[in-house]
């Protein structure tokens, strides 16, 4: 009577004891375990044989009992030992999936072959708003599409790293599945592992960001450069647009990813692009993204475009003033409502990105002429930034040459550690068309060239152009009809002109003229590839 009050104690309150037994594999070796236990008057909860061990999972009995309950089962014929552990094997197991689950940064759910969710870990739950209630009930028919859940238990094939947008959450997501087979082959469930894109961003940015730049990291001593740093650090704390505007080489990208770091959005992303370096056709692609099937060539998934990277921190468009006007159009519309579509998709997703420009061409002019937007000039230039050439802060020439001096003999390991008079005279009197940019790459040449400890001027080669970059002089006396001698100076700027920009469409914006206009005057005068009777003087050139 004693042993049956405990034995309803115990199961009421949920009080187990649990053995691990090893054994050898003996046939009615469980029978002998539980006539023990029936003899005891004691009730068996589970089995489980794992690894040459029986373990027993019983009511718990006092501890006089339980010496004596031990005692016997260690006399059943093939059983070494008995030993009270804490976990049932399934349950240890279950407590360490658990935990490497609630460990992981990545969602991971699992459902069976009815759909039926069977776990989910805390990644997971947050990235689909899922709460506990979830578990053992049947996921979203939308949301195991959008997962790519029915299309894996329908085809029995993994997916790997596909993008998925997700209307509950609005936003992308990085999926992979895969099935899970029975013993005959058949699929009875499916895993998913998937990752919020921003945290796929955030991964990325850590992984290739460039150590950031402060305005700290910006030397300068000249009146005209403070003045330039006292606007830009106050300029840094708004969400507004800024416009950088300089000659090239005086450092506009320094400015931008000093603005970034001096930010609220400086723990974000800080993504640059240099506008002219990419190709019109790719650009669109690369600044919105695009879906799966948008193009010959796309993606499988499709590609999250520069916007939406740059989610939550800067966007840094190099060269504006180089896109053509139809992505002009599509640019303000972005500015404007905070959204963008990829191209191929139907949906808008809101961004959050605070856009900086930079150019170094006269965009009141374009506007004039009709090649930049009037209204994207004003979205753009809500906060101008004038960059003053090297030539106009001369006294900051011998800080930057000081300095370069030091950074490319470290990297170098040049002994050279000083400028001579004569050199520092020289660095003065030059007029700088290249700006800080030319500077770097004199001095980075110099310290080359250099064998003893100090810079000379003739280790500066400054000054001089290649007989290339001389401009070409028209011979009037040699013609003798105005037409001609048009003819010969419209050669010659188109000629030129292409060398620079190397394609129609820009040399016509830079001329304002249509591209069609560019190719017929270039063929007019021979420079086209395909004149008749005369060589181009650009092959292979995208023209």
């Amino acid at each position: 009577m004693e042993n049956k009050v405990r034995y309803v104690l115990a199961v009421r309150g949920g009080v187990f004891m649990r053995l691990c037994m090893p054994c050898t594999d003996r046939v009615g070796l469980l029978l002998d375990v539980s006539r023990v236990l029936a003899e005891s008057g004691i009730n068996i909860a589970s089995v489980e044989m794992e690894r040459g061990a029986v373990y027993l999972k019983c009511q718990t009995v006092y501890d006089e009992q339980k010496q004596e309950l031990m005692h016997a089962l260690q006399q059943v014929d093939g059983i070494y030992k008995v030993i009270e552990v804490s976990y049932m094997p399934s349950k240890e197991r279950a407590e360490q999936l658990d935990a490497i689950l609630a460990s992981v940064q990545d969602g991971v759910l699992a459902v069976n072959e009815l759909g039926i969710l069977k776990q989910c870990n805390t990644a997971a739950a947050s990235i689909l708003g899922l709460d506990d209630n979830g578990l053992e009930q049947p996921l979203p028919s939308q949301l195991a599409d959008s997962l790519l859940i029915t299309r894996t238990l329908q085809e029995g094939r993994s997916f790997r790293n596909r993008e998925v947008f997700l209307d509950s959450i609005g936003g992308y997501c990085v999926v992979s599945t895969r099935p899970l087979r029975n013993d005959t082959g058949g699929v009875v469930g499916v895993v998913v592992m998937l990752r919020d894109s921003r945290d796929v961003r955030e991964m990325i940015q850590k992984l290739t960001a460039s150590l950031p730049v402060t305005f700290r990291d910006i030397s300068c001593v000249s009146p005209a450069m403070e003045k330039v740093l006292e606007q830009a650090r106050r300029y840094a704390g708004s969400s507004s647009t800024v416009l950088i505007r300089g000659e090239t080489g005086t450092g506009k990208e320094l400015f931008a990813r000093a603005l970034h770091s001096d930010s609220p959005r400086a723990k974000q992303t800080f993504i640059p692009v240099n506008c002219a370096a990419i190709p019109e056709a790719l650009l669109e692609s690369e600044l919105f993204g695009y879906e799966e099937g948008a193009f010959t060539g796309a993606a499988k998934g499709g590609k999250p475009g520069l916007f939406e990277l740059a989610n939550g921190g800067t966007l840094f468009l190099d060269e504006i003033g180089e896109i053509s006007v139809h992505l002009q159009a599509k640019l303000l519309r972005a500015l404007q409502e905070k959204r963008v579509r990829r191209l191929g998709g139907s949906r808008e997703l809101p961004v959050d990105v605070r856009i900086i420009t930079a150019t170094n061409r006269d965009l009141e002019d374009m506007v004039a002429r009709q090649l930049f937007r009037e209204d994207l000039y004003y979205r753009l230039n809500v906060i101008p930034l004038f960059l003053p050439p090297l030539r106009e802060r001369a006294e900051d020439i011998p800080l930057l040459a000081e300095q370069f001096l030091k950074r490319f003999a470290a990297k170098l390991q040049s002994p050279v550690y000083r400028f001579s008079a004569e050199a520092r005279e020289k660095l003065q009197a030059y007029s700088w068309p290249g700006n800080v940019r030319e500077l770097e790459n004199i001095i980075e040449r110099a310290v080359n060239l250099v064998d003893g400890p100090e810079i000379q001027p003739e280790h500066l080669h400054i000054g001089k152009k290649s007989a290339d970059n001389k401009p070409v002089k028209v011979q009037f006396e040699t013609y003798q009809t105005l037409e001609e001698r048009v003819a010969e100076v419209e050669r010659e700027i188109l000629r030129e002109t292409m060398k620079r920009f190397r394609s129609s469409r820009r040399a016509g914006a830079a001329l304002g003229l249509s591209h069609t206009a560019v190719i017929k005057k270039m063929k007019k005068h021979g420079l086209w590839p395909d004149s008749p009777g005369k060589g181009s003087e650009f092959p292979g050139e995208k023209l």
